[in-house]
């Protein structure tokens, strides 16, 4: 677990005379233009040498070519190591028939029980997971009335959608509102003597089951694998007291909020857990059930083969993407990246994030668009719990140490609005490429993180 730099965003110093804003400037780079809101780096000019074309995916199937001297990539990775799983329902049940340190969940439910699934909206495929864990109760004790499933997602249906009618139309599916006070029941006073609540159905429950997204401990607003479940299915003060730039401004902030959570999910006495590792795109690599700090410990492992790279050192320029459908191009997602990507590019240098994101900036983010110093916003949004509170700390913090250029579906107004540099097209980030002397390129960047053996 990491917080946004080495000494935390507190460490924004006074802001200079000559601090850029966005201004709707047009900065021309050689061949390419980019609208960008600070004052422009010098054309740099590469010796000649042999070229390496790269290709970098983002979105729902788009790419970006990069070409540049093989001198100046310092390290290239597009995908994670491993191959994604063919098919995850069988992968789910089977994991669920072989848990680990734990029998197997069919010997762990009786006739009658009340079974609720948890399920984190992160979830990749997360239609065949809920599918393979409703094959693999229904093989057992268990009737599909005796199913409850539990979500955030707006549209909780679509969990259910590679069902047989006649198993849907028996399982519940509640979604889960967090300022709903009737939904929620009291469960204990944690150690800190804050209340732990819970949505009233995982409370009733005989049997829960979280199913959540594995990440690695280094990665942005982690809590562990007990996050998705508290304070996910919790009240709107947990939640918001978890998303607070605060609490991800340092090691010891995100490791107290961990153990919290381990705490709020013992007391709730779900010691069983299924999780997913992510793969690229909305893939899934592996599947992990059983004892949950058997599979915290597994998860970290493969999470860290197939997503902790290494960098001989930090590169002038990142370029960084996030792959997968709208569910995956979210403000989230974009932080996650650019935590990432920061932490691979020198001072003064650059990022391109590549990503097809378009809902607009929250109330956070919002607040970057407003006239005042950097120290000024941090003031302000220390206080915010707005869910892109997190994203816009992190992005006042990256852009006076770095260009950070996005390409999206947003507006240019709006991309330069937030000091950011807007991009218009995949050419223009070819091009852009060619501006500096060393170079990483880092795909499915909300998942990855890069460690360079210089520091």
């Amino acid at each position: 677990m990491t917080g946004f730099s080495a000494t935390g965003y507190d460490s924004v110093q006074s802001e200079p005379a000559d601090t850029f804003r966005p201004s709707h400037q047009t900065a021309f780079y050689a061949d390419c233009s980019i609208r960008c809101s600070w004052p422009v780096c010098p054309q740099r000019q590469l010796p000649g040498s042999r070229v390496m074309a790269s290709e970098l995916n983002y979105g729902t199937s788009a790419s970006v070519r990069i070409d540049v001297p093989v001198t100046a990539v310092l390290a290239d990775f597009p995908t994670p190591r491993g191959e994604p799983l063919d098919d995850p329902v069988a992968a789910v049940a089977a994991a669920l028939l072989d848990p680990l340190d734990f029998p197997p969940m069919t010997r762990s439910t009786v006739p009658g029980d009340q079974i609720v699934l948890a399920v984190d909206r992160a979830v990749p495929q997360a239609a065949a997971v809920v599918a393979g864990v409703v094959h693999a109760l229904l093989d057992g004790n268990a009737e599909a009335s005796d199913i409850v499933i539990i979500s955030t997602d707006l549209d909780p249906t679509r969990l259910t959608s590679l069902l047989a009618e006649e198993i849907r139309s028996q399982i519940s599916v509640i979604t889960h509102d967090p300022r709903a006070a009737d939904a929620l029941g009291y469960l204990a006073t944690s150690q800190e003597g804050k209340q732990i609540r819970f949505h009233r159905v995982l409370l009733e429950a005989d049997v829960v089951l979280p199913i959540g997204t594995l990440r690695l401990d280094e990665g942005l607003s982690y809590f562990g694998i007990n996050a998705g479940l508290f304070p996910m299915f919790s009240d709107a003060e947990t939640i918001e007291r978890f998303r607070s730039p605060g609490t991800t401004s340092s090691d010891v902030h995100q490791r107290r909020r961990s153990e919290e959570a381990e705490e709020a999910v013992w007391l709730l006495g779900s010691l069983f857990t299924l999780q997913v590792a992510p793969g690229p795109r909305d893939s899934i690599l592996h599947v992990l059930a059983g004892d949950a700090r058997s599979v915290a410990k597994r998860g970290r492992e493969l999470c860290k083969a197939a997503w902790k790279h290494q960098s001989p050192s930090r590169a002038e320029l990142v370029v960084a993407s996030i792959e997968g459908g709208p569910e995956h191009q979210t403000w989230d997602n974009f932080s996650r990246a650019l935590f990432s990507a920061s932490r691979a590019v020198r001072d003064g240098g650059a990022i391109v994030l590549c990503t097809e994101l378009g809902c607009p900036p929250g109330p956070a983010l919002q607040k970057l668009t407003a006239d005042g110093t950097d120290d000024q916003l941090m003031q302000a949004l220390r206080r915010d719990r707005s869910e892109d509170a997190v994203a816009a700390a992190l992005l006042v913090t990256e852009r006076r140490r770095v260009h950070v250029y996005l390409l999206s579906h947003l507006a240019s107004e709006i991309v330069e609005d937030l000091g950011l540099g807007y991009v218009a097209s995949t050419d223009d980030v070819e091009r852009l490429s060619r501006q500096f002397e060393s170079c990483i390129l880092l795909g499915n960047a909300q998942h990855a993180v890069l460690a360079t053996a210089d520091e």
